[in-house]
């Protein structure tokens, strides 16, 4: 039996997060592998991406360029956020949570795949490269305890487990709180996105 490589870690779980996808929506540390082809491909500014992801390429075009804790996004203004796997790249979750969930208007979805810790630890035993930008994997019911903070209704956070020495969460959640809605793109960062 052959072992799939697999392009990224979103490609291994499309078939479960495209459908919470719909609409005007971004995708945060894409690596121009967005989870749908509408999802606009946000990822580090270039020299970053560069450093953080060994000097390899992403796999399609980047649309905007910037950090996960500061978006470039109107309060209220997108249909959904989709990220996988980077979550665990900050020790402190909440400020980015928040930023995640201010950009999606009422009604929309955030997405999110993080690795459990337990089964994280058992995949690189097994084989699975170590990450060294984790700083806070997680647990099957820890991004839960946010939702109340955040204005969010949690409509899935289990283990994925799809084959043996799978580590995945995925979480999904529904933006439950009033707020108007603008276009996409902040009017003073549309300057700064790529051309190409």
């Amino acid at each position: 039996m052959t072992t799939r490589i697999w392009k990224s870690e979103t490609e291994k779980y499309r078939h479960l997060t495209a459908w919470y996808c719909q609409g005007c929506g971004v995708d945060v540390a894409s690596q121009g592998d967005p989870v749908v082809p509408w999802a606009i491909n946000f990822d580090l500014p270039e020299e970053e991406f560069a450093y953080y992801n060994s000097n390899h390429h992403p796999h399609g075009p980047i649309q905007l360029r910037g950090h996960a804790d500061k978006l470039p996004f109107e309060s209220n203004s997108l249909d959904f956020l989709y990220s996988s796997h980077l979550l665990e790249d900050f020790t402190e979750w909440t400020p980015v949570l928040e930023e995640w969930v201010r950009v999606i208007k009422p009604g929309g979805h955030l997405v999110i795949l993080i690795p459990d810790r337990d089964l994280w630890v058992a995949a690189c035993a097994a084989g699975q490269p170590p990450n060294d930008a984790h700083r806070h994997e997680g647990h099957a019911g820890e991004l839960s305890t946010h939702s109340e903070a955040l204005g969010i209704r949690v409509i899935k956070d289990e283990l994925t487990n799809l084959w043996d020495l799978d580590y995945s969460i995925l979480f999904v959640a529904v933006k439950n709180q009033a707020a108007p809605g603008f276009g996409c793109l902040s009017e003073p960062l549309r300057e700064h996105s790529d051309k190409g």
